[in-house]
């Protein structure tokens, strides 16, 4: 009996011992995965998947910090101070970003930005909005038969228009104070960009209109690919604004930016509420210069995008 007892003794105490050995395994083996999507959200020039992680950099950020602590924990000191490092990096990067910087140069130009959705009913509001903000430029996506009435209001104070027809939720467009460079008209219904060149007291001027597909698995990689030749062929400054379903910090934007020569107006903004819970920058104004400027983000009066608001010099500094 007691030699039974001895052996029932020693078996449960190893299963509980391999328990306790499993569980620390698997412990350690969660703590990496928010490490390796972090990691894994940085190459957007390898694979569209990064760019799509990079989305929700900063919420990973913070799990990765944890995995960080966990590792240190296990006694991997240099790989934890590695993860810790590398997490901190990334959420003071992005957490930086949404503080404004003062301007130095006077602000000169502005755009409204405004995806409308493609469920907006009575655009009233919305066109009374933009004509308060006395912009000079506006950028349009998801335009309707349903709140095409928004830019016949605005065809008084915004003469120079053009719509460009672009998937089942609606075109872009884009709409000027001033007046169109005759022959300069981009319209592209296949990927969602429109442009047209204006003349403004410092000379010409391309107004871009752009309305990007979700990313990765979705086709925003291949949209891009197709778009920067067309950037990359507008001569002269480039104003672009638009609903890029991309954040800031992505390959995306970067490819955008060198092919406009430009870089993106004010202090990261949330415009969009993703499902319902987490906030993202979407919407975003790029201008040529490199000039600080500065951004409002404004109601959504309708839509499910809050609009911007960008203010910007054109001047060197």
């Amino acid at each position: 009996m007691l030699c039974r007892f001895i052996v029932k003794e020693c078996l449960l105490h190893s299963l509980i011992c391999a328990k306790r050995a499993a569980m620390k395994h698997l412990l350690f083996f969660l703590a990496l995965i928010p490490i390796a999507l972090l990691l894994g959200s940085t190459p957007g020039s390898l694979h569209p998947l990064a760019d799509s992680l990079a989305v929700f950099r900063f919420h990973i950020g913070w799990f990765a910090l944890i995995g960080a602590l966990i590792v240190l924990w296990f006694g991997w000191k240099r790989s934890g101070l590695a993860a810790g490092a590398l997490s901190l990096a990334a959420i003071g990067a992005i957490w930086w970003s949404y503080f404004p910087q003062s301007p130095s140069k006077p602000l000169t130009y502005s755009v409204y930005q405004k995806n409308l959705s493609f469920r907006l009913g009575d655009g009233t509001t919305l066109i009374q909005d933009m004509l308060d903000s006395n912009a000079d430029f506006i950028t349009l996506q998801e335009v309707t038969l349903r709140n095409t009435e928004i830019l016949n209001g605005l065809k008084a104070t915004y003469p120079s228009q053009m719509l460009c027809k672009f998937a089942s939720v609606g075109g872009v467009a884009v709409a000027s104070k001033f007046p169109t460079v005759n022959d300069t008209i981009v319209c592209d219904e296949r990927n969602g960009i429109v442009a047209i060149q204006v003349v403004t007291p410092d000379g010409p001027i391309w107004i871009v209109s752009i309305h990007l597909h979700w990313p990765y698995p979705f086709g925003q990689a291949v949209q891009v690919s197709q778009i920067v030749p067309i950037l990359e062929n507008l001569t002269g400054p480039v104003v672009l604004a638009g609903d890029f379903n991309m954040v800031p910090w992505s390959y995306t934007m970067t490819q955008i930016e060198t092919a406009t020569r430009s870089r993106r107006v004010g202090a990261t903004n949330g415009t969009f509420r993703l499902k319902g819970t987490v906030t993202i920058p979407i919407d975003h104004v790029l201008a040529p210069t490199n000039c600080l400027g500065e951004v409002t983000t404004l109601d959504l009066l309708g839509s499910d995008h809050h609009g911007v608001l960008a203010r910007f010099p054109l001047e060197a500094c």
